[in-house]
This record gives C-alpha cells, structure tokens and sequence, in this order.
C-alpha cells in the first residue's frame, strides 16, 4: 500500500501577504525621497589638517573654509547656500575660498550669490568653474560673458576673484601664496600666467575647480590644490562608487589625496545639478595648514 506523506504548511494570510508587499514596494519610495529630500540638505562638515613643508610658523593653524559648486539656480535654494555659508563662518576661518560654479550658466542668480558671499562678512577668495562663464551651458571655450558680470559683482561686493592670478596673503611679518585658475573647459586655463607672480619659494595653495587640472599644476608645485566639479558624482553605489563622473582621472572623484607634490582636496560640494544625491552629502569642510 502506497504511503501517504503528510507535510505541515504555515498558511500566510492574505493580510500578511500585503503586509509584505507593501514593505517590499516602500523601500524604492523611502530611498527616492531620502536622496531627494534629505541627503541633498544635509550638510557633511568635516575639518581636514593638512602637513605643509616650510609653512612660516604664523601660519600654522590657518583656517581655511572651503566653499564650490554652489549651483544657486531655480533647482538650488538660496537658504540652502545660506545654510552652507553660515557653516563656513562658524568653522571660524581665517579666508574662505570657493572653487567655481556659483551659479549653473545663467545671469538670474549673480546678484543674489555675490551678496550671499559678501555676507559673510570675512575675505573671500574666488575662482571660477565650467557653469560660471556662459549662459548657454558648461563647455565655454573662448567665451566669458558671464564670467565678466559675476567678476565685477563679486569685486563690487569686496571678495577677491583669482582668474589665472596669484596673490600673497600675509600674517604678521609672514607671507604664503594663492593661486586662482581660469576653468580648465576655456580657453583662458593657463598655469604659467596664474604663477607668474609667484616671486619665492613661500607655500602655495591653489584653487583650480575641475582637479584633472592636477598634472598640468605638476611644475609649480602648490602645497594644496582645492578642487570641486564633480559633486562626489551625487548618486553613489555602496561598495562601488560613482555610475557617472565628470572628469578623466574617476579615482580622484571626492576626499583628500596625496600628490607627488603637496596635497589635493576635491570637495563634493554644496549645491547640485539634478536635485538628488545618495550616499554623497553635500559639504563644508575646513582645511587647516600644519607646520611639519
């Protein structure tokens, strides 16, 4: 006689089984509203020291709040960029610098970040990046209109605007260097002009947006370059990394490096092209030069 085999079975109710699929089918809601509701926001602020050789003592401990890729534009609020800039000026820095794309290529919003800057009430140091000086996108070639406005509302304002340009910054009898770079997609980049007035062998730090710029600085040997561009890529994959990157050289994509040379720090900045980021916040961070 052919034998039977019982098996026992937990039936799942039909409520349970909703239960289920509606947990299952939140999770892509939770995760599209987390990157684009409140990872965008969020503000990673982190203080970095970074070793300079020959670093006159009156400089050891310079603070230096490290603003870029502002993007202010319909997409980026103002009080977003406001909140960055009131974390730079609790850093309580000695200079601020911002390395380039404060607006995203459109007139509509130089006025109201130049004020935004000059509000913060402490010298401002600027270079421009790809978005900063053309109206019609990100790929300016020989054209600088925009660059041109937001130079001179910037100047008008008080802050400084480094465009292949070196100056001193001096503290006591002491003396280091900053160096400005035109945006590597123009026609304008060009590190012989913006080191010329570099007379002495005095620390340097470079603001160069776009940091596939690393190779043509190489020569002139600055002790730090501050770069942005590329966001940190704003979406990334755990474990992966970035799906998309605007530059080359993809393992200089955000953090802090060690060159040949001296240092480079890419900054995934404050604002954002596409209103979303994941596992990449936006950030402040505060550099401060140490004597070694």
């Amino acid at each position: 006689m052919a034998k039977t085999l019982s098996t026992s079975v937990t039936p799942v109710s039909r409520r349970a089984f909703l239960e289920r699929v509606a947990k299952w089918s939140a999770l892509p809601v939770a995760g599209a509203v987390y990157s684009t509701a409140i990872e965008p926001l969020w503000f990673d602020v982190k203080t970095i020291e970074v070793p300079v050789i020959n670093l006159p003592g009156a400089f050891d401990g310079y603070r230096i709040a490290h603003l870029t890729d502002l993007h202010a534009s319909d997409t980026v609020p103002i009080a977003h960029l406001r909140r960055a800039c009131e974390i730079a000026v609790n850093h309580k820095p000695d200079i601020v610098v911002v390395t380039g794309d404060l607006v995203t290529h459109s007139f509509n919003y130089i006025q109201p970040v130049c004020e935004l800057l000059a509000s913060m009430k402490l010298p401002v140091l600027v270079s421009f990046g790809n978005h900063d000086y053309v109206p019609w996108g990100a790929m300016p070639g020989g054209f600088t209109v925009l660059a041109d406005v937001m130079q001179r509302e910037l100047e008008n304002a008080g802050c400084v605007v480094l465009r292949n340009r070196t100056i001193p910054l001096y503290k006591n009898d002491s003396r280091i260097w900053i160096t400005g770079l035109e945006d590597l997609y123009t026609d304008f980049f060009h590190p012989p002009t913006a080191f010329a007035d570099r007379s002495t062998d005095d620390p340097v730090i470079c603001l160069s947006h776009n940091p596939d710029t690393v190779e043509d600085l190489r020569p002139y040997k600055p002790d730090l370059i501050l770069s942005g561009h590329t966001h940190g890529g704003q979406i990334r994959v755990p474990f992966f990394g970035a799906p998309m990157l605007p530059v080359f050289n993809r393992k200089r994509d955000q953090g802090f490096f060690k060159l040949p040379h001296g240092y480079l720090y890419v900054s995934r900045g404050v604002g954002f092209l596409l209103h979303a980021r994941f596992w990449c916040r936006p950030e402040v961070p505060l550099m401060i030069l140490r004597s070694v």
